[in-house]
């Protein structure tokens, strides 16, 4: 027997359980979700139900019992490599430790193997999240706590700046503030803070646009450059000169055809260089506490503040988020960047399939998604078909993503025209396949996610079906089809033959010249192609 003396007292402490009665010599996978702004310090309690010898109790036949063990990793979805092993734990009976992580989120990855069954008891002082993978996976879309700390802080000293944007004595101190929270420490008097700087500058205007909709009046583009003194801006467009409803339209018109002389181009540039110039002074005048541009950019600014404040922490997060967006490696610096990790977004797709005879190939899935912007994915299947594949197709390239270990590997896909096609193929073996429900989750950074090029999910799908013999000849070739097409659409292409160790090329040829292809030993499958109609290649 071993004595556990713990020198914390985990009173009001939160526990979580886990029991399996049934043999899990296949192992078993829980997910837990911590997320903290202090060290945190858990108890895992670990019992294993095994098969004991019935030989009496000497020391030799007593190792031989067969032992549960317990295997705890850091996990991301976003990762198809292992994590780093924190805990390691074998018994035949309970072991119990305390497991300490650091500030921040972090997922973890429970990988319990025991002959009969187990018992999992987790306590701690702070909340946790533990169980399935879709008891877990909902909370890492909500941004992690050291973010939103991060986020408020910066905004807190945004309303610092507004509030004392008419005090002499204030405002110097409230920018040199906002300056120390929104610019990771180290940065300072390198060209990666002005870098920063840029990326600040233009989340702030992006989330002044969100807070006032979609018309951006002068004075807020005014007050905006009087914030950060920002003249270089391009995404804050602004009219100098008088408004065009007040301007002729008939003299406009006139300079719209016409190519102006040598001193024309010169008045026009003194007269820009003279209005930049009238302008960068009313701007810095404007940050003088007592004139009257101070004053007016004080209410303008506080106005803003108004409705900043109705949705703080909601104004929080999007403005540090738009930070991140834009791929600055001045991000990285901030302490809240390690728990991007764990961020994810994911959205779920469904289709039921019908009983399936023995040893029969068939389509699962197929669809066509749109991609709104460069974006990692990570396509993940559930189903119980003992064989069943993923694949995706870049509908620009007619390239299939890359596979590790029979998936489809996590990559950055980018923006393109047609899409990406996802297609699931299924076999069964000599036993048939009872219907059942297949489900394909993609898995993303941040939303928006890859959505449906139609409105639903299909899943019926016209099949035909060729079976021959192969008659052997010179040039190796099994058959030959010409296809002619009557509508537009996408089909996927399958060959097998009776011999699994046959090496097949599978070409798709367009007058004799090759489309596509695709090899495989006894099978082999193009997942997407798109056939144009016969009228469709005339009228091009």
């Amino acid at each position: 027997r071993n004595l556990y003396v713990f020198h914390k007292p985990y009173t009001y402490a939160y526990n979580y359980q886990k029991t399996d009665f049934k043999s899990t010599d296949d192992r078993v996978f829980y997910y837990l979700l911590v997320d903290s702004l202090m060290p945190v310090e858990i108890l895992v309690s670990f019992s294993a139900l095994v098969r004991w010898d019935d030989t009496g109790g000497t020391k030799r036949e007593c190792s031989s019992i067969s032992k549960g063990v317990l295997m705890v990793e850091r996990f991301s979805w976003k990762c198809i490599t292992p994590g780093e092993l924190v805990l390691k734990m074998h018994t035949s009976a309970t072991k119990a430790t305390v497991l300490n992580l650091p500030v921040g989120r972090h997922i973890l990855l429970f990988t319990v193997s025991s002959p009969i069954g187990h018992h999992i008891h987790l306590c701690s002082m702070v909340p946790c999240v533990f169980g399935e993978e879709d008891t877990v996976m909902p909370g890492l879309e909500k941004e992690s706590y050291r973010f939103i700390e991060q986020a408020t802080a910066i905004l807190k000293a945004v309303g610092n700046v507004i509030n004392n944007f008419s005090s002499k004595s204030e405002l110097s101190k409230a920018l040199k503030e906002l300056e120390l929270t929104h610019c990771p420490s180290g940065l300072h008097g390198t060209g990666m803070a002005e870098e920063h700087f840029k990326v600040f500058n233009s989340a702030f205007w992006y989330l002044i646009k969100y807070v006032l909709g979609k018309k951006s009046p002068y004075s807020y583009k005014f007050a905006f450059r009087s914030f950060t003194l920002d003249f270089k801006d391009t995404e804050v467009s602004e009219d100098y000169t008088v408004s065009s409803e007040s301007c002729e339209k008939n003299s406009l018109s006139s300079w719209q055809n016409q190519t102006p002389t040598y001193e024309e181009e010169a008045a026009a540039l003194k007269l820009q260089a003279i209005w930049r110039g009238t302008y960068v002074r009313k701007v810095l005048n404007s940050r003088k506490p007592g004139t009257k541009e101070n004053a007016n950019v004080k209410e303008t600014l506080q106005k803003l503040w108004t409705a900043i404040e109705l949705n703080f922490e909601q104004c929080a997060v999007m403005l540090l988020r738009e930070m991140f967006k834009r791929n600055c490696k001045s991000i990285e610096k901030f302490p809240c960047y390690e728990d991007e990790w764990c961020k994810i977004s994911f959205a779920d797709y469904a289709v039921t399939y019908a009983d399936q005879p023995p040893n029969v190939w068939f389509v699962v899935f197929r669809e066509i998604f749109l991609v709104p912007e460069d974006m990692l994915i990570v396509p993940k299947v559930y189903t119980t078909i003992p064989s069943c594949r993923l694949h995706v197709v870049d509908n620009d390239t007619l390239e299939e993503m890359p596979h590790v270990f029979f998936k489809v590997a996590p990559r950055v896909y980018p923006k393109n025209k047609k899409g990406y096609t996802f297609m699931a193929e299924a076999r069964t073996g000599d036993l048939p396949v009872a219907a059942g429900r297949w489900r394909l989750r993609l898995i993303s950074s941040h939303s928006p996610l890859p959505f449906l090029s139609r409105e639903a999910v299909n899943n019926v799908y016209s099949t035909k079906e060729i079976r021959e013999y192969y008659i052997p000849n010179d040039r190796h070739v099994m058959f030959r089809y010409s296809v002619k097409v009557t509508a537009s659409h996408i089909a996927t292409v399958q060959v097998q033959t009776s011999k699994s160790d046959v090496f097949i090329k599978l070409q798709v040829l367009d007058h004799e010249e090759e489309i596509v292809s695709v090899t495989g030993s006894g099978h082999a499958v193009i997942p997407a192609f798109n056939f144009l109609s016969n009228e469709t290649l005339l009228s091009s």
